[in-house]
């Protein structure tokens, strides 16, 4: 069965007593799914860092505060509040990337608007994301941070000058050049998960499109957050396994690479020997120390 096609059903994320109050469906544009929940800590600090996590589905599927969230809002352990938020799918009937760039920066600057009374701290927002939502958080970071607006939707307040600035950015397994899959998982010796890899009716074909990967190198282009990378870029903490059979692992590597030679920063790295595509292989303590440490530097 195609990618796409199949039949996935997210249950609701597991609220933990670490979370207080929680603010349901918050809009942050028009229509009728533009909608973000925020979690807050249960104990609160006069400034709470704020963690925006972008759900992966190969943006064809996905949902707030589904389990998904389930690693990230441990984070409220620690005094983070977390927000999740619902962006627009694509199908063979709505080619809709990359408009989930503007999405995001809808909802960063209605957090920005509502920091006080919610006592958020502007100086720590951050971003998160898995497999397709990792792409989201780099590319929403990446452009913002080098003052290009990427993506459009009507209805949205999504200046890119009303943003406030993106500190961290933590990226799962995510994918970044959609036309170097086929090449990657030859040199990997990984047969892909998904026959209709590059071609399109893959994920990454409906993003750019319905086209094959090879024949829309500008949506190509604009889809790789590495074309924006600037010495204004956050800092970033990038993991995957070397294992997938979903994004091959490659993508990472490649993608911290670039970060580093064009801003001049050092990325943290967690390369999982053996690591298959998914929240599983990642979800555990070690993990989440990390993330912490990441954070908190």
């Amino acid at each position: 069965m195609l990618f796409k096609d199949q039949k996935v059903t997210f249950a609701g994320v597991f609220v933990l007593e670490s979370v207080g109050k929680i603010l349901k469906d918050r809009p942050y544009g028009p229509r009728n799914f533009e909608k973000y929940d925020l979690y807050f800590p249960k104990k609160q600090t006069d400034k709470m860092p704020i963690l925006l996590d972008l759900q992966g589905g190969g943006l064809v599927r996905g949902r707030k505060s589904s389990e998904k969230l389930s690693p990230m809002l441990r984070l409220t352990e620690q005094g983070i509040a977390i927000t999740t938020m619902n962006y627009c799918l694509i199908s063979e009937k709505d080619y809709a990337f990359p408009k989930q760039v503007a999405e995001v920066r809808a909802v960063l600057i209605d957090l920005k608007k509502h920091a006080q009374e919610w006592g958020l701290d502007l100086n720590r927002i951050y971003l998160t994301g898995e497999s397709s939502g990792a792409q989201l958080a780099v590319l929403t970071a990446a452009t913002v941070s080098a003052g290009v607006k990427l993506g459009y939707a009507d209805g949205l307040e999504d200046d890119v000058g009303q943003v406030p600035t993106i500190q961290k950015v933590i990226a799962s397994y995510g994918p970044y050049e959609f036309d170097q899959f086929k090449e990657e998982f030859q040199q990997a010796g990984i047969q892909p998960k998904y026959k209709e890899s590059g071609e399109p009716n893959s994920f990454e074909g409906l993003a750019l499109g319905g086209h094959q990967v090879t024949e829309n190198p500008i949506g190509v282009s604009q889809g790789n957050p590495a074309n924006y990378f600037t010495k204004e870029m956050p800092a970033l903490f990038a993991m995957a396994g070397t294992a997938d059979q979903v994004v091959p692992f490659q993508q990472s590597v490649e993608m911290v690479k670039r970060y580093e030679a064009l801003t001049g920063k050092q990325a943290k790295t967690y390369w999982l020997t053996g690591g298959h595509h998914g929240i599983a292989d990642f979800d555990n303590e070690q993990v989440d120390q990390m993330k912490i440490a990441f954070l908190k530097a």
